[in-house]
């Protein structure tokens, strides 16, 4: 029901901008702006979903280098922990399934240090705990 008012309001809102904006505009211009607004959003959430697709494929790379086991699934997310860190040093958390001797494990890895250097990512030490899924 909330979702529903939420979009009829959404729904509205749009119309109502769009009848005022036609009175100074043209539907040409009306048309190409909206266009150019849809491609930004667009682009926003390409390079958002782009950027975490990178550390989990760099950590699935470290892992399988230091570890020698691929990683099945993997999920992960930045921790905020109250310290000064500067624009390009995170900590993480990765929750991830591995297949060892034919068992799998979820094994979870917290606060792990990632510094980001242009495009590369450079892990601290990976500490995992492990449980038999």
């Amino acid at each position: 029901m909330q979702i529903l008012i939420f979009s009829l309001v959404v729904i509205l809102l749009v119309g109502y901008i769009f009848y005022k904006l036609n009175q100074f505009y043209s539907k040409k211009t009306i048309t190409f702006g909206t266009l150019f607004i849809i491609e930004i959003i667009w682009l926003g959430i390409y390079i958002s979903n782009n950027n975490e697709v990178g550390i989990n494929k760099a950590f699935k790379a470290k892992y399988k280098k230091e570890f020698g086991y691929k990683i099945d699934k993997l999920s992960s997310n930045i921790i905020n922990k109250g310290k000064n860190l500067s624009l390009n040093e995170y900590f993480y958390r990765f929750i991830y399934i591995v297949k060892k001797d034919n068992k799998e494990f979820v094994c979870e890895a917290n606060d792990i240090f990632v510094q980001v250097i242009q495009d590369e990512y450079v892990f601290k030490d990976i500490k995992e705990k492990c449980r038999e899924k």
